[in-house]
């Protein structure tokens, strides 16, 4: 409940109270490290700011996406034979990628923005381990941890945002959304 509360604060009563439009912007991801299609969401607000060196617009957004790493790896023999020995070896994606991020974006001509962005994603990841005799068997599963970083151009003109960039880990993505 009370992360609904923080949820809400954020993203509906701070841009009201400080004149600002929210936007909710939905992303396909394809190539970069993982090299695989990934979708996310990013919820977030534009803000109108006296900071700004023009006077126009900040934007500040937090994103969940996932990436289409999952692998299937092989089905395992139990137990390994007495007196067998390992020939080959190979790590397999266990599952999707998630990341989370957050954006941080500044007008640089009206209603275009360039929007730097920062992450935290995680792969679990098992190493199946095969013999001569055809067993293969699990000899370790982990958690990857990655930094992830994104530069965008992004739109936002009379209720649509779109937007095209580069993401260390998803590759080329596009957004499009709403702004409300």
């Amino acid at each position: 409940m009370a992360k609904r509360f923080i949820l809400f604060i954020v993203f509906i009563c701070l841009p009201l109270k400080a004149s600002a439009s929210g936007y909710v912007l939905a992303t396909y991801g394809s190539g970069g490290e993982i090299d695989e299609s990934s979708v996310g969401v990013e919820m977030g607000a534009i803000f109108l700011s006296y900071i700004h060196p023009t006077g126009g617009a900040f934007s500040l957004g937090l994103g969940i996406s996932v990436a289409n790493s999952d692998e299937n790896p092989p089905s395992l023999t139990y137990p390994l034979l007495p007196g067998t020995r390992a020939v080959w070896s190979k790590d397999y994606n266990d599952g999707n990628e998630q990341e989370i991020y957050i954006s941080l974006g500044a007008e640089i001509v009206p209603s275009l923005f360039l929007v730097v962005g920062g992450g935290f994603s995680r792969q679990d990841k098992v190493n199946i381990i095969g013999t001569s005799s055809g067993q293969m068997f699990e000899a370790s599963d982990t958690t990857e941890h990655h930094g992830t970083f994104s530069l965008q151009l992004r739109y936002a003109i009379e209720g649509i945002t779109f937007g095209l960039g580069y993401h260390t880990r998803r590759g080329v993505i596009a957004g499009l959304g709403v702004a409300f």
